[in-house]
């Protein structure tokens, strides 16, 4: 198995998350230069993303790339900007993860690079 595939899904999520905390910054300001910015590592994420596909199951990537995008983004809301964790957002997070795990094993084998 290559990791090569595993490397660009993480530097997926890394942008993407980069790109959502962004958002969250730049929202009220409403200068053009930051939206931009924000729009271009989203972008960037989903180039990624691309990548990873192309030897992993579509399935298991995009599981994977928006349940540990969330997880950070949670974490970067609880711990940057004052946002709660209820037992409901816990349990759904919970479930998430569930959820990537009950698709890997169901997945098959990445292909070779």
């Amino acid at each position: 198995m290559t990791w090569r595939p595993w490397l660009y899904l993480l530097a997926a999520v890394a942008v993407e998350v980069s790109g959502v905390t962004l958002m969250k910054r730049v929202a009220d300001s409403g200068a053009l230069a930051p939206f931009l910015f924000m729009y271009a590592l989203i972008g960037l994420s989903f180039y990624f993303l691309a990548l990873a596909v192309r030897r992993l199951p579509i399935a298991l990537a995009y599981a994977a790339w928006e349940t540990l995008g969330l997880a950070c983004v949670t974490f970067i809301g609880l711990r940057y900007f004052g946002e709660d964790l209820g037992p409901a957002k816990a349990l759904g997070l919970a479930a998430l993860l569930v959820g990537v795990v009950l698709v890997s094993i169901g997945a098959p084998e990445a292909q070779g690079e």
